[in-house]
């Protein structure tokens, strides 16, 4: 029989794809990359689950600690192009690993709530992870 495996934290370890496209992107949404155990930038494709948040990594190393989704709390996130508004709304992920706000019937990551003002570009944000079609 198989060994099964799993992790009973909100974080795992995965290596990146390509390291150097991962560094310095913390807070940044991630996917793994389809048939390996390797992870990459969200790219929003159909039938790529959103798999977690860019948490940290030992300098150097190619694997990743992944803040995963769904597993309750807040976690940090990386505001991506247009204006998320004033907290709480609920936010999606981009292409590019970046969140964006979500509109009813999208499907959200969770919704933010700090900081309580409009967002730019580029600029951290703390999300309730909620995964929910939003409304």
């Amino acid at each position: 029989m198989a060994k099964q495996t799993y992790v009973d934290s909100p974080y795992k370890s995965f290596p990146a794809a390509v390291p150097a496209n991962l560094v310095g992107l913390e807070g940044y949404a991630v996917e793994m990359v389809p048939g390996t155990n390797t992870i990459q930038l969200y790219t929003a494709t159909a039938g790529r689950p959103l798999l977690g948040f860019l948490f940290e990594r030992l300098e150097g190393d190619v694997n990743w600690a992944v803040r995963l989704i769904g597993k309750g709390g807040t976690l940090r996130a990386v505001a991506g192009d247009g204006t998320i508004g004033q907290a709480p709304c609920w936010v999606k992920a981009v292409n590019g690993g970046t969140l964006s706000l979500a509109t009813a019937g999208q499907n959200a990551v969770g919704f933010k709530i700090s900081p309580v003002g409009a967002d730019a570009a580029g600029d951290i944000i703390e999300i309730v992870d909620e995964p929910a079609v939003a409304y």
